[in-house]
C-alpha cells in the first residue's frame, strides 16, 4: 500500500559547493543557494516538509571502501543517517546498489579541460613561419644548389665561397662571378624565382605572427592527451568520488588505459570542495564536465579554461534517496514538473550568467593592439645587428688576411 503523506521531516546530505549547493544557518533557519539548493527549497515547499542539512564529513559524493562500505553523501544515506542526497551525484551501477535515485534532470558528458593556452613566445618567432619539415626541405635544397652552382655556375669557386654566394641571394644580394650561357641563365633564372618567392613568404608569415601571434598547442583529443602525459609534458587530474578512472583503466582502446595507468600510478587526483580554479596550470588537464566548468567558471568569452570536444562518457544526474524510500514516486511527480517547466534549465542559466558577469566585472578592460610595438621588433633588430655584427667581423677577417688563407677561390 502506497504511503500518501510525505515524511514531515527529512535529513538531506549535501556537498558545499559554489553555484551548486551552499547551506548556511541564519537564525536556526537553513539559507541555501546554488541551482540545487533552490531545487531542495521547491521540493519541500511543493511536498510539505522540513529538511535538515547534514554536510559530507569528508566533503566526498561518495566512493566505495575495500570493506564494501562508502564514504561522502552515498554512505551518509547507506547508513540510514540522511534520508536524501544533493549535489549533482551521477547516477552508476555500483552507487545503485546500495542506494536508489530519483528521475535524472541532467546529464554529465565527461571530458577533459586544459588551460586557455598562452600565446608562443616570440624570442623563437623567426621559425614560426615554417614548420620543422620545410624547414628542412629548405636547408638541404640550399646545400643542393651550392654544390650544383660550384660545379656548373661559379668560376674557379670553393664550396664555402659557393654556399656564401648562394646563402646571400636569398637575402636578396647580387651573385657575381658567373659562367655565362644560355642554359646556365635558365638555371640561374629559376634559382633566383624560387630564392625570392620563399623569402616572400616567409616575410609575410613572419609579419602575421608578430602582429596575431600563434597559441601554444594544447592536447585537443584523449590520444593527444595520453602521449603528453605519457612523454611527462602534462598531468591529468581526477575528481576524488568518482568513477573516472575505473572507467579509463578499463576501456578498451589503448591509449585510453594508458592514461589510466597513468593516472593510477601517479595517484593524480582533486576535489571539487577545494578551489576549482587553482588546479589549472600550463602543464595540467583536468578531467570534468562541460556543466561543472560553467557552474565554476561562467560562460565565454570569460572562461580561461579550454574544454575538449570529445568526451568518454555521459552520466545521469539524480537524486540519491536510501533504499525503500517511502515516497519516492511524490518526489519524481514533482520533479518531473520542475524538469518540464523548465525550472531547473531557468535556475541553472541565472547561476551560469551571475557567474559570468561576476568574472567580467573583475575583468581589466585592455585595448586589444593590432599595430607592431618596439617590443615586437625587438627580436628582428636585436638578429639584424648580430649579422651585421658578424658580417663586419668576415668583412675585416677577408681584408686583413694573406692571399695564400683565401677560402672563396680556388
Amino acid at each position: 500500500m502506497k504511503n500518501l503523506h510525505f515524511p514531515s521531516k527529512i535529513k538531506v546530505a549535501i556537498v558545499q559547493l559554489k553555484n551548486v549547493f551552499t547551506s548556511e544557518k541564519v537564525d536556526g533557519k537553513y539559507v541555501l543557494g546554488g541551482v540545487e539548493g533552490k531545487m531542495l527549497n521547491v521540493l519541500a515547499e511543493k511536498l510539505n516538509f522540513r529538511y535538515e542539512i547534514l554536510t559530507s564529513p569528508n566533503g566526498q559524493y561518495g566512493s566505495r571502501n575495500a570493506n564494501g562500505t562508502w564514504d561522502g553523501i552515498i554512505g551518509l544515506i547507506q547508513s540510514g543517517i540522511a534520508d536524501m542526497g544533493f549535489g549533482a551525484l551521477s547516477v552508476s551501477e555500483e552507487r545503485s546498489e546500495v542506494v536508489d535515485f530519483s528521475l535524472a534532470y541532467n546529464a554529465f558528458q565527461r571530458s577533459f579541460a586544459t588551460k586557455e593556452p598562452s600565446q608562443m613566445p616570440k624570442v623563437t618567432a623567426f621559425t614560426y613561419p615554417y614548420s620543422l619539415n620545410v624547414w628542412i626541405l629548405y636547408g638541404l635544397m640550399i646545400l643542393a644548389v651550392t654544390v650544383l652552382f660550384q660545379r656548373i655556375m661559379f668560376r674557379k669557386a670553393t664550396l664555402l665561397g659557393s654556399f656564401l654566394s648562394v646563402l646571400g641571394s636569398i637575402f636578396t644580394q647580387a651573385i657575381e662571378n658567373v659562367r655565362d650561357s644560355p642554359w646556365r641563365r635558365i638555371l640561374f633564372g629559376l634559382w633566383m624565382t624560387i630564392a625570392a618567392v620563399m623569402t616572400f613568404l616567409y616575410n609575410i608569415n613572419f609579419l602575421s605572427f608578430l602582429t596575431m601571434p600563434e597559441k601554444v598547442p594544447v592536447p585537443k583529443s584523449f590520444e593527444e592527451l595520453s602521449k603528453a602525459v605519457l612523454n611527462g609534458k602534462y598531468k591529468c587530474l581526477t575528481p576524488i568520488g568518482t568513477i573516472d578512472r575505473e572507467l579509463l583503466l578499463g576501456s578498451d582502446i589503448d591509449y585510453m588505459a594508458k592514461l589510466g595507468e597513468a593516472i593510477e600510478k601517479n595517484d593524480w587526483k582533486y576535489s571539487y570542495s577545494k578551489d576549482f580554479g587553482d588546479l589549472f596550470d600550463d602543464s595540467v588537464a583536468i578531467i570534468t564536465s562541460r556543466i561543472s566548468l560553467q557552474f565554476f567558471f561562467g560562460a565565454p568569452p570569460y572562461i580561461r579554461v579550454k574544454m575538449s570536444d570529445e568526451y568518454f562518457g555521459i552520466w545521469n544526474m539524480g537524486i540519491a534517496l536510501k533504499k525503500g524510500f517511502c515516497c519516492s514516486e511524490q518526489l519524481n511527480d514533482v520533479l518531473l514538473r520542475i524538469i518540464s517547466g523548465g525550472l531547473y534549465e531557468e535556475w541553472f542559466e541565472m547561476q551560469v550568467f551571475a557567474e559570468t558577469l561576476h568574472k567580467r566585472l573583475k575583468l581589466q578592460h585592455e585595448e586589444l593592439e593590432f599595430q607592431l610595438t618596439l617590443q615586437d621588433l625587438k627580436l628582428p633588430f636585436f638578429v639584424l645587428f648580430v649579422g651585421l655584427a658578424f658580417a663586419f667581423g668576415v668583412f675585416l677577417f677577408e681584408v686583413l688576411s694573406p692571399k695564400r688563407l683565401d677560402i672563396f677561390y680556388s
